[in-house]
């Protein structure tokens, strides 16, 4: 794959993921805080918000491994037959490594040198 096509279907899935958190992450959102369904669960649950992001994210990853097993020559065969296509599963794993990602920042002082 050329770069200028790469560089297209990153920006295209970057759109994908930011409508995905709109839509879906409204839907999970008890108030403005768009952690809050980690952070309620975990309260529930007598775990941390990392532990309940850890399930979640297992399950999309999951998701995504077991397609790939299932064909692993071509994982997206078939996909206009599925509930949930590959490229589906793949935008809901990025969309919680964000949520991971805003946890972390949340927790963490603005001195962090990975920047």
């Amino acid at each position: 794959m050329k770069r200028d096509k790469f560089l297209e279907l990153t920006s295209e899935l970057n759109d994908s993921v930011l409508k995905i958190i709109n839509n879906k992450g409204a839907e999970y959102q008890t108030n403005d805080d768009v952690l809050s369904n980690f952070k309620s669960n975990a309260s529930e649950l007598n775990l941390s918000k990392y532990q309940i992001w850890s399930v979640y994210f297992t399950k999309h990853i999951k998701s995504i491994i077991s397609k790939i097993k299932d064909n692993p020559d071509n994982p997206n065969k078939n996909y206009k037959k599925e509930i949930e296509p590959l490229k589906s599963r793949i935008i809901d794993a990025i969309a919680y490594l964000l949520f991971l990602y805003a946890m972390i920042s949340e927790d963490t002082p603005e001195t962090d040198s990975s920047k």
